[in-house]
């Protein structure tokens, strides 16, 4: 390493720094850009799958008219004695609409009685089993987005809900809890299946839908053609199709805005391209006096690379970090709702920290080298010109 090269090279870009501040900003907008949409697509991808690997292998709805409608608990019975299946419940659950903060929570009846067909709900009942007493007094246990919600509108104990028939429930507030997919619990609140009944006014032998295990994935298919055929007024949804619904908007999604970062990668090739064709007169100058004092062809490629280095890994980096702190610290406001909408019937979420670094250098090698040949090429081509010829 020729340290009197570079500290020259620092020397000569600390006096050159503000023209080269315009060169920083547009790299660095676009690598900030670049990275924060990758990197919320990348962690709202993350919350998806862990959403879907939690999910059961088939939900059996019931249709009437195009619409879902409740399902008779018996057919519980039926679905349990199917060869393959593992694990039969029926799910009751529904939306309430909290019209202080025009948002919906998710309401899931659970019996705390017995072992729940979610590992995260057998966690939750196992860690509160001291306080829950499913006898005197309705209850609930919320997501950390339901309970902040709760708290800014003074329901720090007890939480009132109006019932479907009239009338009010109130239930007791006995905790929050979290879980490593933000997206799927921040809006839940279980409560004893017994009074999300009696909220939503829904008869004893129905339920919202019927969610079958099975434990063997190339015995889905088969249990779920059998299903159809035992009931042809029900919809099968298997996980796969979920998953595959949620990359089709997703995917859609994204797609619109690769399309306005294409035009952004055009114009930072544009400017690649203007820079690499020629440089200017006083660059042309500064190289041909170099060369006068004594400087070979290879210090100033030397120079140029270094120069070159600099301000491609400093404009990165840069970008990069603010990306990560936007995305990350910020919540990313507007750019995250391109992926999830601006809906306000959904509590917020946090991001979970995912950085996919397949992507960083995807961009790193699709900007960085780009960069230093686009300084290196006019160099060379100015430095191998007669100092005479150069500074005329």
């Amino acid at each position: 390493m020729n340290f009197k090269l570079l500290e020259f090279t620092l020397n000569f870009l600390q006096r050159r720094f503000v023209k080269k501040i315009s060169v920083i900003f547009v790299f660095s907008l676009l690598v900030f850009l670049l990275v924060s949409v990758f990197t919320i697509s990348s962690s709202i991808k993350k919350e998806l799958e862990i959403t879907v690997d939690s999910l059961p292998e088939l939900i059996v709805q019931r249709m009437v008219g195009g619409r879902q409608t409740l399902i008779p608990i018996e057919r519980v019975y039926k679905i349990a004695t199917l060869p393959g299946v593992s694990n039969v419940n029926e799910r009751i659950w529904g939306y309430y609409y909290f019209v202080n903060e025009n948002v919906n929570f998710t309401i899931v009846g659970l019996d705390f009685d017995l072992k729940s067909y979610k590992e995260n709900y057998n966690d939750i009942i196992n860690f509160y089993s001291d306080k829950i007493d499913t006898v005197s007094s309705p209850f609930i246990i919320a997501g950390e987005g339901v309970i902040n919600l709760l708290e800014k509108n003074f329901y720090k104990k007890y939480f009132v809900f109006n019932k479907a028939k009239g009338g009010k429930l109130e239930a007791k507030i006995l905790g929050s809890f979290t879980s490593e997919s933000n997206l799927e619990t921040n809006d839940i609140i279980l409560m004893p299946v017994n009074y999300v009944r009696e909220l939503f006014d829904m008869p004893e032998n129905f339920a919202n839908d019927i969610i079958v295990q099975i434990p063997n994935p190339n015995e889905i298919e088969i249990v779920k053609q059998k299903l159809q055929n035992l009931f042809p007024d029900c919809r099968i949804v298997s996980k796969d199709d979920i998953e595959a619904s949620y990359q089709n908007i997703f995917d859609y999604k994204s797609g619109i805005f690769l399309a306005l970062l294409i035009s952004a990668f055009i114009s930072f090739f544009i400017l690649i391209y203007d820079k690499s064709s020629g440089l200017s007169k006083e660059d042309q100058r500064e190289i041909g006096i170099l060369k006068a004092v004594g400087w070979q062809t290879e210090n100033i490629l030397q120079m140029k690379f270094i120069e070159g280095i600099f301000i491609s890994l400093f404009s990165f980096f840069l970008g990069t970090s603010l990306a990560l702190f936007y995305v990350f610290n910020l919540q990313a406001p507007l750019l995250r709702n391109i992926f999830t909408g601006v809906s306000k019937l959904k509590p917020s979420f946090q991001l979970i920290p995912f950085v996919d670094f397949n992507i960083l250098f995807l961009i790193f090698i699709l900007t960085v080298p780009i960069y230093i040949l686009a300084t290196i090429i006019p160099s060379w081509r100015a430095a191998i010109i007669d100092a005479d010829e150069v500074m005329r």
